[in-house]
């Protein structure tokens, strides 16, 4: 697949921004510049779904070794790499490992990469909301766990002999607290079993009815 005049105008454009701005370079070293293959190099960060100024970063890296990239090589490389990486099935992926689309596929592919990107994106959040809701659920129990220790122990103490006066106004307060705490965790525990198992079943929905299951 050839490139157009408008993708190379636009990676010229990006060249020249890439320079202005002092963009990042791609870390191409002497080597690795003068044995370049641009429509490789172009196929890779098409394949991975980088935008069009990654060429400007690669002429940075390469500049300081006196080699200029081949730029309509290269477009050509990355055209072909994006027919790939625009593949719905592949915007799932993507969408699902919680990645990010760059705006990149041409306008004949990018309804169906987006479909599959958003299915991917909206199984990512849920999964990971899932996950944050069952360690907060783990770290409410642990908490639910020491204060019961706290208690038996403020308990012990209490009915030790010969425990000064002012150290049993201390126990019996800090067992009021406890006795606080402990109802404020059962409650939040309760709250957020509830809300993991929701989750669970909509992460689960959001599975089955996917079209771009793996």
């Amino acid at each position: 697949m050839s490139s157009s005049p408008r993708s190379l105008l636009a990676a010229l454009a990006a060249i020249v921004a890439a320079a202005l701005l002092g963009g990042c370079a791609t870390g191409m070293g002497k080597d690795e510049c003068a044995a370049a293959d641009w429509r490789m190099i172009g196929y890779e960060d098409g394949l991975r779904g980088l935008p069009a100024d990654r060429i400007g970063a690669h002429r940075i890296a390469c500049a300081k070794h006196q080699v200029t990239p081949d730029l309509a090589t290269y477009m050509e490389g990355r055209d072909r790499g994006l027919v790939e990486y625009c593949q719905p099935r592949n915007g799932y992926r993507v969408g699902l490992n919680g990645g990010s689309y760059a705006n990149v596929c041409p306008a004949t592919a990018e309804a169906g990469f987006v479909n599959g990107f958003r299915w991917g994106r909206q199984i990512h959040d849920a999964r990971s909301d899932l996950r944050g809701t069952q360690s907060r659920l783990r770290s409410a129990r642990e908490g639910l766990v020491h204060t019961d220790n706290a208690i038996v122990g403020a308990t012990a103490e209490l009915l030790l002999p010969n425990v000064p006066k002012d150290r049993r106004v201390f126990l019996a307060q800090e067992l009021v607290r406890l006795g606080q705490d402990r109802t404020a965790l059962a409650a939040r525990i309760d709250e957020l079993a509830v809300r993991a198992q929701q989750l669970a079943v909509s992460v689960q929905q959001l599975e089955r009815q996917s079209p771009y299951a793996l």
